[in-house]
């Protein structure tokens, strides 16, 4: 025997035996409370359930019908009700007992008799019937909701109510219906009940309905809330971190100073915040401010860097705001955390493109799990994107300078001239960042039973020590104070015909050191190179192919001057090859950059900031790098060109600087 929808088959006709040998325990069959029915409701209720139980257990009919008062002839429907499958895939069971609940879709029996245009009610079931002559048209319908293409047929995205009403029309039309049946027969042609069957089949595939309907953020919740466990489960501190940029809503300012020892205040770009949660006990590592229109894989790994091997202090707060007590980031409160890391790293898909740099630098390097999320499911790192929402409410948009959720949503008016007015500052803000960050650590989470980030993390260290461990990094790594040092293979270069000491030239500098000058038999071989410190790529640490080492190079000439990153010397050397900047033997390009950056341009209009808000922002980020204030540069004096004149003027002038030089010529015949 076999189950469907409309009842039990092979044959319509209803045997007890059969029931009985492939119905269920009725122990298994879905229950119903009763208790909340109405007095009669409940008591018809349980007459019919005692009937079918005592059907099912082999009682006679007459025996059932003199127990509980129902009929027999009634008693075999309510047993075959209770057999029909309901859309969750059980059996209906004791729920198709419930008085006056359908558990078959409404099907019209009755012939239809001729209606008046305006008159009202006799459609009931109209619709199925329609479908059940024509067969196709429900299936014609539903591919266009639920966007079921087929082979070279292009379906229309999100298809509204009225156009399918008219894709129906044109095909119970096309298929003969005539103007004095339904629907045209009727006011609205049917529109309404178009709607109606459109809601209903939205609603009974929700999934599909949300795949084809809504937005990424729906899609991405759609995956959430199934009551089933994930396959990956992370308990226990530094199992894994998960990592995402957040472009901050709100517009900032930064203070240039003047040539006139005065500041002005300029508005920057809108920045981006990169930072690093655990994800078992939603405590923030470690964060870091972008001051650049996009987020680079530098940036990330610098988080992770943070996060691992530099420990967190407070700062010193302009604004007179204070540090909860014991607050802070994970390893500036707990030192067991200094140099510890993690197992698995969960990253945004839409940094999929940095994904080879952060995998050379992060993964061969530390040995940490880089998982990739699929580009719009946030689900999927959930507490930094929980992060995320709440410095947004709880700062961001709390300002006068807020963009909002978007242009539509709780966005400032005239956001970006607030923020030079009132003076939003960007070092206020990261003030306000590293406090909020502190607080969070400390702040009780019904996440982890209210207990606070922290003393989560201390409870797996102190009290499950002989279960959890932590993993360091080696001993050799820690050593070198920077654990994503870069190696980059050389050449050596140097000529004993023309007296050039070996030397090794990298990104447009020379580097040498009181070793390497004196090897000539180094040149034209590779030797291996380290960069220590990206924030100061002056001096660089040298191997021999064989891993000998040669010390320290330190680069000649004008990079030697100021301290300076490799990404900002491939910056600069990007704006000399575009001939942008122009350089003199003498000059410090960092500072000439600064200055160039800093230099206001022609401005379009009278209200104009002197600075564009990406040139301001590159600039105070190149200050920020070599430790400098922001300044504005003098602008550069307009050239003007020389003055005219008619040769009648020339003559009624009666300077003689205003004559013309006479000709030895002129001067000999005027003796």
């Amino acid at each position: 025997m076999e189950l469907n929808g409309n009842g039990i088959t092979p044959s319509n006709r209803w045997s007890r035996n059969t029931a009985l040998a492939n119905c269920p325990p009725l122990e298994l069959w879905p229950t119903v409370v009763a208790s909340t029915f109405e007095e009669d409701s409940a008591r018809k209720f349980n007459s019919f359930k005692d009937a079918v139980s005592l059907y099912f257990a082999g009682l006679p009919g007459r025996e059932i019908e003199a127990r509980t008062g129902v009929t027999r002839t009634y008693i075999a429907k309510l047993a075959k009700k209770c057999l029909t499958l309901a859309s969750d895939g059980q059996i209906f069971g004791f729920r198709a007992l419930i008085p006056y609940v359908r558990i078959s879709p409404n099907i019209r029996h009755a012939s239809f008799s001729e209606k008046r245009r305006h008159q009202q009610g006799g459609l009931s079931g109209v619709l199925n019937v329609m479908l059940q002559r024509f067969p196709q048209l429900e299936e014609e319908l539903t591919n266009h909701i639920l966007n079921y293409s087929k082979a070279n047929k292009l379906l229309e995205h999100r298809i509204a109510a009225k156009t399918l009403h008219k894709i129906f029309m044109d095909t119970v039309r096309a298929n003969g219906v005539c103007e004095t049946e339904w629907p045209f027969n009727t006011q609205y042609h049917g529109l309404r009940t178009i709607q109606k069957f459109m809601s209903r089949l939205l609603h009974e595939n929700f999934s599909r309905a949300v795949n084809v309907r809504s937005e990424s953020a729906a899609k991405a919740h759609l995956s959430t809330g199934t009551g089933k466990s994930t396959f990956l489960s992370f308990d226990e501190p530094y199992d894994a971190v998960e990592i995402d940029a957040y472009r901050v809503d709100s517009f900032l300012s930064v203070a240039f100073q003047t040539p006139e020892g005065t500041e002005t205040e300029l508005l920057l770009e809108r920045l981006w915040l990169v930072a690093a949660v655990d994800r078992a006990s939603t405590a923030v590592l470690a964060y870091s401010i972008v001051y650049r229109s996009e987020v680079t894989s530098d940036d990330v790994v610098r988080t992770i860097a943070k996060a691992i091997s530099k420990r967190w202090e407070p700062k010193k707060l302009i604004t007179g705001t204070k540090y909860p007590p014991d607050s802070g980031l994970a390893n500036g409160v707990i030192p067991e955390l200094l140099y510890a890391c993690w197992t698995t790293t969960f990253l945004d898909g839409a940094l999929a493109h940095l994904s080879e740099a952060i995998h050379s630098k992060v993964r061969k390097r530390l040995g940490i799990v880089i998982s990739w999320g699929a580009v719009g499911h946030f689900e999927r790192r959930p507490n930094i994107e929980r992060t995320f929402g709440e410095i947004s409410k709880d700062v961001f948009k709390r300002l006068p300078s807020t963009t909002g959720a978007n242009p539509f949503n709780g966005r400032a008016p005239d956001a970006e001239k607030k923020a030079v007015r009132h003076k939003v500052r960007a070092v206020l803000a990261e003030d306000a960042v590293d406090v909020y960050f502190a607080q969070h650590n400390v702040t009780p989470a019904s996440g982890v039973s209210y207990l606070t980030p922290i003393e989560f993390i201390r409870y797996f260290l102190n009290e499950r020590s002989d279960q959890f461990m932590l993993r360091r990094l080696p001993k050799s790594i820690i050593e070198k104070n920077n654990i994503f040092s870069e190696f980059i293979i050389v050449t050596v270069r140097g000529s004993i015909k023309t007296g050039r000491r070996p030397y090794i030239q990298l990104d447009g500098g020379h580097y040498t050191n009181s070793i390497l000058n004196e090897l000539t038999n180094l040149i034209g071989k590779k030797i291996l190179v380290e960069v220590v410190d990206e924030e100061d790529f002056r001096h660089l640490k040298a191997y021999l192919m064989n891993g000998a080492e040669l010390g320290f190079l330190s680069v000649s000439g004008r990079w030697a001057k100021t301290k300076h990153s490799r990404r900002t010397r491939k910056a600069i050397n990007n704006l000399i090859a575009k001939k942008i900047l122009v350089l003199s033997e003498f000059d410090d390009p960092i500072l000439k950059t600064l200055e160039y950056l800093s230099t206001p341009k022609q401005q379009k209009k009278k209200n104009d900031l002197p600075l564009a808000p990406r040139q301001a922002t590159e600039a105070t980020r190149l200050a920020m790098e070599v430790d400098a204030t922001p300044t504005i540069a003098t602008k550069p004096k307009k050239f003007n060109a020389p003055i005219t004149h008619s040769t009648k003027e020339l003559q009624n002038r009666r300077s003689i600087l205003d004559q013309p030089i006479p000709t030895v010529k002129k001067v000999r015949n005027a003796k």
